[in-house]
């Protein structure tokens, strides 16, 4: 049973405005697949920053984003994903595929009502290893973004090696809310095993929808419910 490439990206930004696409442009390119125990970051080179262009990036980056067939990022249905698509159109390259997406952020605003939807605060309070995931002070951002406009390419591997961890963050909480995401897309093919993992289930009881049930069961794996997606039959009166 062939996986599905699972793709974790996140980008780093620089710019006047570094939130918005015609005021700034990328200027690290993080990813990691599911299958492949590193993460990645693609750079802007000294030219690039003199320029403050990031074609070349986006050509890199979306080669790579097409390869996926579902991507995953934290806030990046509202940030990195549009950032993309605006600095694409600004720069006259043709569209990243429409790709499924996993918002890890909007998953666990969905989930829970937790005081903070910030990767760092959900790595923390959900135990994944938060040393590993340490954030940067204040002060590091703004000082990163100065020096890096300016060419600083140490400043650049700095903030590239803060992308990665951020990269492999999402994964960990991605991984953490997979068997509460109930609006996660079918990833495996075999209908007798779990749609996610491909674990084995357990049936517990039915789903009610409308007028039609269906069994209802849960992975022994990852421990996500689900339900089958064929009715059962009512029983006959006697």
């Amino acid at each position: 049973m062939s996986k599905p490439r699972i793709l974790f990206y996140d980008i780093e930004t620089a710019g006047v405005n570094a939130l918005k696409p015609d005021l700034g442009f990328v200027v690290c390119f993080g990813y990691k697949w599911s299958d492949e125990p590193d993460a990645y970051c693609l750079m802007s080179n000294e030219d690039d920053l003199h320029h403050f262009t990031d074609a070349n990036i986006l050509k890199k980056a979306s080669k790579i984003i097409e390869q996926a067939d579902l991507v995953v990022g934290h806030y990046a249905s509202v940030f990195d994903r549009r950032f993309i698509q605006g600095r694409l159109l600004i720069n006259g390259l043709p569209p990243i595929p429409p790709t499924k997406m996993r918002d890890t952020c909007m998953i666990a605003r969905s989930v829970a009502n937790f005081s903070s939807n910030k990767l760092g605060h959900l790595t923390n309070i959900l135990g994944l290893d938060q040393r590993k995931y340490e954030k940067k002070s204040g002060n590091d951002w703004p000082g990163w973004w100065f020096k890096v406009m300016q060419g600083n390419l140490q400043a650049l591997r700095e903030m590239a090696a803060y992308c990665k961890q951020d990269v492999l963050a999402t994964e960990a909480l991605y991984n953490k809310l997979l068997p509460f995401d109930n609006a996660h897309p079918r990833i495996v093919n075999r209908r007798d095993l779990c749609a996610i993992c491909g674990g084995e289930v357990e049936y517990r009881g039915w789903a009610y929808v409308g007028v039609r049930k269906y069994r209802r069961y849960v992975c022994k794996s990852c421990r996500k419910w689900d339900r089958s997606r064929t009715a059962a039959p009512w029983e006959k009166a006697a």
